[in-house]
């Protein structure tokens, strides 16, 4: 019990307090480093190239395949990946960051627009914290 409690004000101590080494070497250098989202393949070319990579092993598995026969395969492929699949990942990735940055752009714009039509209305204060009659009938997203 004293160990987890420890280990949880430990874990907060840290997340709250402590950089990671490499991410202060960059700092230290300039540099900011950005981490992508959780669970986004679309956003790490590298998820993509795994994929492309373990699709080709996956292909010539059959019921004799053991542990070594894949080990070689993988080397294989690896050694043999062609530069265009790692190129069209890195683009795809390029491109799904232009269009999130640009839907964001527009959120933001949408949110200001909204925002100063908002101000300019005569509500009062606590009329503008409540959000009681706010539609979410058109938003995609979870609420």
């Amino acid at each position: 019990e004293f160990r987890s409690t420890l280990w949880a004000k430990l874990k907060t101590h840290i997340a709250a307090n402590i950089v990671p080494v490499v991410v202060q070497l960059a700092k230290d250098r300039g540099h900011e480093v950005v981490f992508t989202p959780p669970y986004h393949s679309d956003l790490q070319p590298i998820e993509m190239v795994w994929a492309y990579v373990k699709g080709a092993v996956g292909w010539q598995y059959n019921t004799s395949t053991k542990f070594p026969d894949v080990r070689q395969r993988l080397d294989r492929e690896f050694a043999g990946l062609p530069s265009s699949v790692v190129f069209d990942c890195i683009n795809h990735t390029d491109r799904k960051v232009v269009e999130m940055a640009a839907y964001l752009n527009a959120v933001d714009d949408a949110d200001d627009a909204a925002g100063a039509a908002f101000s300019s209305e005569s509500e009062s204060e606590s009329d503008a914290d409540s959000c009681d009659d706010c539609d979410f009938a058109d938003y995609d997203g979870d609420v």
